[in-house]
């Protein structure tokens, strides 16, 4: 199987990403090169209590790798980027900051040795890219993820994948499916990384519905730096999800590009101090939000 199920589950790859684990779809041995990027701008969100003001909310990636096949069923993806957030909030109680920067970096291995099963095992780590305090801001992750051939159409996924870091940490299961029916439907019901349904126009161009999460995985621990009122090197989260539509291209797996917007539902930021106590929510409202995203593999 010297492709390693490259195209086994294309229709829910890259929203996976908000985890920091990626699906592989791309592992090619002809192919070893995987560059992807994707940038979010969601609209003006009220907070619930006026007096807070307003959100405005971005965040993007670009990450680059390598796969490098030990033999036919097995190999190692390395990979290494950029992450972004914008939390631009001019009367944040307890911050200054409002961009931050990230360094990232995984390895993964992607083996198809157990008959029917494509296994991924994934580990990394992201950083503050503007102090690479480690100590302070380095949040560690780690994925196990099976997915099981059942049938020509069906996908079954089993598996786990938390972090650590930021004095939090978070595990959850992997458990879902995914399915084709036709020629043209896809769909997938993969908690916690996705929930997407497909239609293919053709070979090329897709139009594809998703429940998509902003702020990285659910109650993902950030260090701010510019506190504010006592509040010395705090920690934060941000929560929020919606729903979107995108148009996708692609081009025999080696060329992708979306293209869409969506209906952010609002959510919450949760503040506390650096010992991570005091915390305080901060709930904000619902906004559009419009994205894209493009990748190469060669």
């Amino acid at each position: 199987m010297r492709k390693i199920l490259a195209l086994s589950l294309a229709a829910a790859a890259l929203s996976a990403h908000d985890y920091g684990f990626l699906e592989y779809y791309f592992v090619d041995c002809e192919h070893p090169i995987h560059i992807a990027g994707r940038y979010r701008q969601i609209g003006k969100a009220e907070f619930e209590k006026h007096s807070r003001g307003d959100l405005k909310y971005a965040d993007g990636y670009a990450t680059a790798f390598y796969t490098h096949f030990l033999d036919e069923d097995n190999a190692l993806s390395f990979g290494a980027g950029y992450n972004y957030l914008k939390m631009d909030w001019d009367k944040n109680p307890r911050f200054r900051e409002d961009v931050f920067n990230y360094a990232v970096a995984s390895v993964g291995l992607i083996s198809t040795t157990l008959e029917r099963w494509r296994w991924i095992v994934n580990g990394g780590l992201s950083v503050d890219a503007n102090h690479f305090d480690f100590g302070k801001s380095a949040v560690y992750h780690a994925m196990l993820w099976g997915r099981y051939h059942y049938g020509e159409s069906t996908g079954v996924h089993i598996g786990a994948l938390g972090y650590y870091g930021v004095k939090n940490g978070y595990a959850l299961p992997i458990i879902g499916f995914d399915w084709r029916w036709g020629a043209h439907w896809k769909l997938a019901a993969i908690f916690p990384v996705n929930f997407s349904v497909a239609y293919g126009f053709n070979d090329y161009w897709s139009l594809e519905a998703a429940y998509s999460g902003f702020g990285g995985p659910y109650r993902y621990p950030r260090r701010a730096h510019d506190g504010r009122k006592g509040f010395h090197d705090p920690i934060f989260s941000i929560y929020s999800s919606g729903l979107d539509l995108n148009l996708r291209y692609d081009y025999d797996h080696l060329f992708r590009f979306a293209i869409g917007g969506g209906w952010n539902f609002g959510g919450w930021i949760h503040i506390k101090n650096s010992d991570n106590r005091h915390g305080k929510y901060y709930n904000f409202n619902s906004a559009p939000y419009a994205q894209a995203t493009i990748a190469f593999t060669f």
